[in-house]
Protein backbone atom coordinates (compact mmCIF):
# COMPACT_ATOMS: atom_id res chain seq x y z
CA UNK A 1 0.00 0.00 0.00
CA UNK A 2 1.20 3.56 -0.60
CA UNK A 3 1.17 6.35 1.89
CA UNK A 4 -0.86 9.09 0.82
CA UNK A 5 1.36 12.31 0.72
CA UNK A 6 0.94 15.78 1.76
CA UNK A 7 1.87 18.51 0.39
CA UNK A 8 3.77 20.66 3.51
CA UNK A 9 1.54 24.13 4.41
CA UNK A 10 4.80 26.55 3.79
CA UNK A 11 5.35 24.56 0.01
CA UNK A 12 1.79 25.59 -0.35
CA UNK A 13 2.55 28.82 0.42
CA UNK A 14 4.93 29.10 -2.30
CA UNK A 15 2.41 27.79 -4.41
CA UNK A 16 0.28 31.11 -3.44
CA UNK A 17 3.23 32.98 -4.61
CA UNK A 18 4.04 31.49 -7.72
CA UNK A 19 0.13 32.41 -8.61
CA UNK A 20 -0.25 35.71 -7.83
CA UNK A 21 3.11 36.48 -9.49
CA UNK A 22 1.87 34.53 -12.70
CA UNK A 23 -1.49 35.98 -12.73
CA UNK A 24 0.50 39.35 -12.59
CA UNK A 25 2.56 38.86 -15.25
CA UNK A 26 0.12 37.66 -17.20
CA UNK A 27 -2.17 40.71 -16.91
CA UNK A 28 0.71 42.96 -17.63
CA UNK A 29 1.27 40.43 -20.36
CA UNK A 30 -2.09 40.94 -21.69
CA UNK A 31 -2.02 44.88 -21.14
CA UNK A 32 1.22 45.45 -23.64
CA UNK A 33 -0.38 43.42 -26.05
CA UNK A 34 -4.02 44.53 -25.58
CA UNK A 35 -3.49 48.04 -24.98
CA UNK A 36 0.02 48.60 -25.53
CA UNK A 37 0.40 50.27 -22.14
CA UNK A 38 3.53 49.16 -19.70
CA UNK A 39 5.76 48.81 -22.92
CA UNK A 40 9.22 48.60 -21.54
CA UNK A 41 10.91 50.54 -24.03
CA UNK A 42 14.56 51.76 -23.21
CA UNK A 43 18.32 52.40 -24.45
CA UNK A 44 20.01 49.95 -22.04
CA UNK A 45 18.78 46.35 -21.21
CA UNK A 46 16.71 44.59 -23.43
CA UNK A 47 13.64 42.21 -22.66
CA UNK A 48 15.95 38.94 -22.18
CA UNK A 49 18.63 41.19 -19.77
CA UNK A 50 15.46 42.56 -17.92
CA UNK A 51 14.47 38.70 -17.49
CA UNK A 52 18.03 37.91 -16.57
CA UNK A 53 18.32 39.70 -14.34
CA UNK A 54 14.72 39.45 -12.57
CA UNK A 55 15.09 35.68 -12.69
CA UNK A 56 18.50 34.64 -12.38
CA UNK A 57 18.81 33.05 -8.59
CA UNK A 58 15.36 31.37 -9.68
CA UNK A 59 16.66 29.68 -13.05
CA UNK A 60 20.13 28.47 -11.19
CA UNK A 61 17.66 26.83 -8.45
CA UNK A 62 15.68 25.18 -11.93
CA UNK A 63 12.55 27.04 -10.21
CA UNK A 64 10.54 26.59 -12.10
CA UNK A 65 11.30 23.68 -14.50
CA UNK A 66 12.97 24.29 -17.62
CA UNK A 67 11.87 28.36 -17.22
CA UNK A 68 13.78 30.20 -19.67
CA UNK A 69 13.17 33.54 -21.26
CA UNK A 70 12.48 31.90 -24.58
CA UNK A 71 9.27 29.70 -22.69
CA UNK A 72 8.70 33.54 -20.62
CA UNK A 73 8.47 35.11 -24.00
CA UNK A 74 6.36 32.66 -25.72
CA UNK A 75 3.69 32.53 -23.13
CA UNK A 76 3.47 36.47 -22.51
CA UNK A 77 3.34 37.02 -26.45
CA UNK A 78 0.05 35.51 -26.73
CA UNK A 79 -1.87 36.60 -23.56
CA UNK A 80 -4.63 37.88 -24.05
CA UNK A 81 -7.75 39.48 -21.72
CA UNK A 82 -10.30 36.64 -23.46
CA UNK A 83 -8.09 34.29 -22.15
CA UNK A 84 -7.13 35.06 -18.91
CA UNK A 85 -10.31 34.65 -17.78
CA UNK A 86 -10.29 31.27 -18.25
CA UNK A 87 -7.40 30.34 -16.11
CA UNK A 88 -7.62 32.72 -13.73
CA UNK A 89 -4.53 32.74 -10.99
CA UNK A 90 -6.04 34.90 -8.76
CA UNK A 91 -8.74 32.79 -7.89
CA UNK A 92 -6.55 29.70 -7.31
CA UNK A 93 -4.50 31.67 -4.55
CA UNK A 94 -7.20 32.95 -3.06
CA UNK A 95 -8.40 29.79 -2.69
CA UNK A 96 -5.62 28.23 -1.51
CA UNK A 97 -5.05 30.54 0.76
CA UNK A 98 -8.08 30.44 2.55
CA UNK A 99 -7.69 26.26 2.62
CA UNK A 100 -3.90 26.92 4.64
CA UNK A 101 -5.79 29.29 7.60
CA UNK A 102 -5.92 25.75 9.28
CA UNK A 103 -2.72 24.96 8.99
CA UNK A 104 -1.59 28.00 10.63
CA UNK A 105 -4.00 29.05 12.96
CA UNK A 106 -0.95 28.78 15.78
CA UNK A 107 1.56 31.66 13.87
CA UNK A 108 0.02 35.33 13.89
CA UNK A 109 2.64 36.58 11.34
CA UNK A 110 2.26 33.89 8.27
CA UNK A 111 -1.93 34.32 9.48
CA UNK A 112 -1.25 37.78 8.46
CA UNK A 113 0.40 37.10 5.37
CA UNK A 114 -2.42 34.67 4.59
CA UNK A 115 -4.65 37.98 4.53
CA UNK A 116 -2.54 39.90 2.82
CA UNK A 117 -2.05 37.43 -0.05
CA UNK A 118 -6.34 37.03 -0.07
CA UNK A 119 -6.34 41.10 -0.13
CA UNK A 120 -4.20 40.93 -3.44
CA UNK A 121 -5.90 38.02 -4.77
CA UNK A 122 -8.93 39.20 -4.32
CA UNK A 123 -8.66 42.79 -5.80
CA UNK A 124 -6.42 41.72 -8.63
CA UNK A 125 -9.59 38.89 -9.36
CA UNK A 126 -11.89 42.38 -9.52
CA UNK A 127 -9.11 44.35 -11.45
CA UNK A 128 -8.87 40.98 -14.27
CA UNK A 129 -12.59 39.88 -14.13
CA UNK A 130 -13.57 44.56 -15.08
CA UNK A 131 -10.45 44.33 -17.64
CA UNK A 132 -11.66 40.91 -19.50
CA UNK A 133 -15.03 42.49 -19.26
CA UNK A 134 -14.04 45.72 -20.73
CA UNK A 135 -10.56 45.30 -21.99
CA UNK A 136 -9.73 47.36 -24.95
CA UNK A 137 -13.52 48.59 -25.76
CA UNK A 138 -12.87 51.62 -23.17
CA UNK A 139 -9.95 53.72 -23.81
CA UNK A 140 -10.93 56.00 -20.77
CA UNK A 141 -10.03 53.41 -18.32
CA UNK A 142 -6.27 53.99 -16.75
CA UNK A 143 -4.51 51.08 -14.79
CA UNK A 144 -2.34 51.24 -12.34
CA UNK A 145 -0.48 49.35 -9.70
CA UNK A 146 -0.19 49.94 -5.71
CA UNK A 147 1.71 48.27 -3.59
CA UNK A 148 -1.32 48.88 -0.87
CA UNK A 149 -1.60 45.29 0.52
CA UNK A 150 1.82 43.51 0.07
CA UNK A 151 5.04 44.92 0.39
CA UNK A 152 5.88 42.54 -2.58
CA UNK A 153 3.27 41.79 -4.73
CA UNK A 154 0.85 44.78 -6.37
CA UNK A 155 -2.64 44.99 -6.80
CA UNK A 156 -4.04 46.65 -10.38
CA UNK A 157 -6.17 49.57 -9.77
CA UNK A 158 -8.88 50.28 -12.70
CA UNK A 159 -9.87 53.58 -12.82
CA UNK A 160 -11.89 55.53 -15.43
CA UNK A 161 -10.20 58.93 -16.15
Amino acid sequence: MGKDYQIPPAVLLLQCYIYIAEGLMMMLASLRNENKIFLCLGPFNTEQERFIQHFELLQKACLPDHASYFSFRETTAHARFSTLSEYNCFKDAQRMAKELRGNFANDPDRMAELRRIEQVAEHNCVALNLLCRLGTLEPSLKISFEFIHHPHFAVAAVKRS
